[in-house]
Formats: C-alpha cells, sequence, structure tokens
C-alpha cells in the first residue's frame, strides 16, 4: 500500500523527492553568482597579489560569460546522452573543482580555475530552466522567481563579504577558494535527485531526444530571446565585473565599493517576486520590460554624471534593471512545446548571448583603459541599455 499525505492525498515518497528537487535547486541557484560577484569584489587585490597585468585585469571580468557562451552550447546534447540530473550533477562538481583550484596564488590557476568553474555553472544556467519544467510543471514562473532571488543573494553574498573573507584568509586567493565548500554541499544534495518518476514527453531526462538550438534560431521566438538575453547579460556583466573598480577609483574604499555592488544585488531579492507577479497578467508583460529597462537607463546615467554623489540610489535603479535576467528567463521556460525545444531556447539564448556578453566586461575595461576615465564605458553601456529596451518592447508584442 501506498503511503500518502494527510492533506494532498500524494505519496509521500513523491512528495519527498520534490522538496529534495528543490532544495537541489535552491542551493545551485546560490551558487550560480557567489564565484563572479566575490571574484570582481577582489580583482584590485588579485592584480596587486599576483601580479598580472592590464590585458589580464581586462580579461578576468569576461572569463565567466565567454565560459558559459562556449560550454553552454553543447549542454543540450550532453543532456539528451546523460539526462539533465546526471549532466547537473557532473557540472557541480566541476564547478567546485573549478573554485577549488583558484585558491593557488598564481594568475594561470585563477584563470584557469575560472574557466573550469563557469564552464560547470554554464550547464547549470541552461538546465535550470528545463528542470523546473520537469519537476515543477504547474510552478515554473514561482519557482523561476524562487531560484533567480537566492542567485541575486548568493552574489549580494559573494560581493559584501569577499574582502574581509580574503582578510581572514591570509590572501585573495584563498578567500576565492573558500566558495567551494557550498559547491560541494550544492553537488552532494544534488546526487540524491532523481527524474521525475511519471515520464512524460516534457521529462528533463528523456535520454535521446534532441532538437538543434539552430532550428530555435530560425524562429522569431528565438532571435529575439537570443538578442534580448545578450543585451541583459552583458549590461549586468559590466557592471558585476567593474562597478568596484569604478567607484574605488572616485575615492570610495574598497569594502565601500563591494557594499554598494552588493545593494545592486540586493535589490533584486524582493524585486524579482514583484515584477514577476506584475508579468503574469495578462498584457503586463511589455510593461514589465519597459519598467526594468528605464530603471537600468536611469541607474547608468546616475553613475556616468555623478557615481559617487548617490551610489546607493544608483545602485538601487540598476539592481531594479536587473530583473531583466528572471523575465526573461520564465519567457524561456514557458515557451516551446517540449522540454526539449525548452532546452534547445535556453542553450541558443544563453550560448550565444553570453558570448555576446563577453563584450561587456572586456569592452569596458579596454574603453577605460583607452580614455583615461569611466566617462566612455559608461556611455556605451547606456547604448545597450537602450537597445534592450527596443527589443524587449519587440519580444513581448506577442507572446504564444
Amino acid at each position: 500500500m501506498t503511503e500518502t499525505t494527510l492533506t494532498t492525498g500524494r505519496p509521500l515518497g513523491r512528495t519527498r523527492a520534490a522538496w529534495l528537487a528543490g532544495a537541489g535547486v535552491v542551493l545551485i541557484a546560490l551558487n550560480l553568482r557567489l564565484g563572479i560577484s566575490s571574484a570582481s569584489a577582489l580583482l584590485d587585490a588579485l592584480r596587486t597579489d599576483l601580479g598580472f597585468g592590464a590585458a589580464a585585469a581586462a580579461t578576468m571580468p569576461a572569463l565567466p560569460t565567454l565560459s558559459f557562451a562556449a560550454a553552454g552550447f553543447f549542454t543540450g546534447r550532453i543532456a539528451g546522452r546523460l539526462g539533465a540530473e546526471r549532466t547537473v550533477l557532473l557540472a557541480l562538481a566541476v564547478l567546485t573543482a573549478g573554485l577549488a583550484l583558484r585558491g593557488m596564488p598564481t594568475t594561470w590557476a585563477l584563470l584557469g580555475g575560472t574557466v573550469l568553474g563557469m564552464s560547470g555553472l554554464a550547464l547549470c544556467n541552461v538546465l535550470l530552466p528545463t528542470l523546473l519544467r520537469a519537476h515543477f510543471p504547474a510552478r515554473i514562473v514561482l519557482l523561476t522567481g524562487v531560484y533567480t532571488t537566492v542567485m541575486a543573494l548568493g552574489s549580494t553574498l559573494g560581493a559584501a563579504v569577499a574582502v574581509p573573507l580574503a582578510a581572514r584568509a591570509g590572501s585573495p586567493s584563498l578567500g576565492l577558494a573558500v566558495w567551494a565548500v557550498p559547491a560541494l554541499l550544492a553537488a552532494l544534495v544534488w546526487s540524491f535527485v532523481r527524474a521525475p518518476a511519471v515520464r512524460t514527453a516534457s521529462s528533463s531526462d528523456a535520454r535521446g531526444t534532441y532538437v538543434s538550438p539552430w532550428a530555435m534560431a530560425r524562429t522569431r521566438l528565438g532571435a529575439l530571446v537570443t538578442a534580448y538575453f545578450a543585451l541583459q547579460a552583458l549590461n549586468c556583466y559590466a557592471i558585476i565585473g567593474w562597478l568596484p573598480t569604478m567607484l574605488s577609483e572616485q575615492g570610495m574604499s574598497g569594502g565601500g565599493a563591494g557594499g554598494v555592488l552588493a545593494v545592486s544585488q540586493a535589490v533584486g531579492i524582493p524585486a524579482t517576486f514583484l515584477v514577476l507577479a506584475f508579468a503574469r497578467a495578462p498584457g503586463r508583460l511589455r510593461l514589465a520590460f519597459v519598467a526594468i529597462s528605464a530603471a537600468m537607463l536611469a541607474g547608468f546615467t546616475g553613475l556616468l554624471l555623478a557615481p559617487v554623489a548617490l551610489p546607493v540610489a544608483w545602485a538601487v535603479l540598476v539592481g531594479f534593471g536587473l530583473c531583466s535576467f528572471p523575465l526573461v528567463l520564465a519567457v524561456i521556460g514557458n515557451s516551446g512545446s517540449s522540454a526539449a525545444e525548452t532546452t534547445a531556447l535556453s542553450s541558443l539564448s544563453q550560448s550565444l548571448g553570453y558570448l555576446v556578453a563577453a563584450l561587456g566586461p572586456f569592452g569596458v575595461g579596454l574603453l577605460r583603459s583607452a580614455s583615461g576615465g569611466w566617462a566612455l564605458p559608461m556611455t556605451a553601456l547606456l547604448a545597450t541599455a537602450a537597445a534592450q529596451l527596443a527589443v524587449g518592447i519587440a519580444l513581448s508584442a506577442r507572446r504564444r
């Protein structure tokens, strides 16, 4: 006889499996930005400690997006062979190894560990919408809000405590290696997660099922989602990668600049649920796209004209603008007629999107070096934010 709960009548085993999968998703989300925002806050300290030059300093913030682009495009094929759950477990193991490698006080370990760890993150990034569709088909928007909020929390935590944690550890390299611990915890929990017991056409573990991302690229939805994802990721990683450095060069302390970055990430915690709840109502998706882009434009304008006059205010506006990420993820998770199509759309938009997004932190670094200031880089980011607004309006013109 199957044991059931008193309130729902559902098998207890299935309920426990759902809670375990939910806990695994939350732990994965926590790790998705920890290793990135902590490295951003420690970039100046790492440069001083390891002695690398301007080229490596400009490359470092771009490595996550380049790694996401390179590794993410193969996610669909890997998941088709191993299943989404096993692919995520492999990704978490790779992430843990990469973050641990960054603890070695050498430039090659820093760069190599970043590439390795971010490649693991790429697989998780692409597959999370597919996993939500398979394990929680009736709660995609809610769970998207949960895991993107936890991502913002992780990014906030990494930015806020990276500097004091590195000071306690004795070096910025060891301070980075500490973040391998939560990645290992996520891997241990996820090792107990299995594919949903009820096999359907939308199951995340449907081996042998594969839809080419290029097939999605030929659709209007695929092209617009990819363009929007690219622009929002470019703006996001440019700010995460360079905001502390920009503010510290304007006279703020390293801890204070990291705190401002933390504020920009913390705003996303409540704002994500507000934006997603608002956008679920019929006819409000376009207004949600417009509102977050307007906030981003206002925040970038403030950073251009008076970066240290009201840094917290600019951080709040930028943080609200970063809600473009969960919004486009919700669009991806609700698109496609099968899990394979969802994975294809996610793989296409994230791989090509992150490839374009790599131009953000790398381009900002080059423009800063060429101009000797921050006016030109921030003007360029204002242009990309305006383009993001235009694509968001087109994307929300008609939703299936």
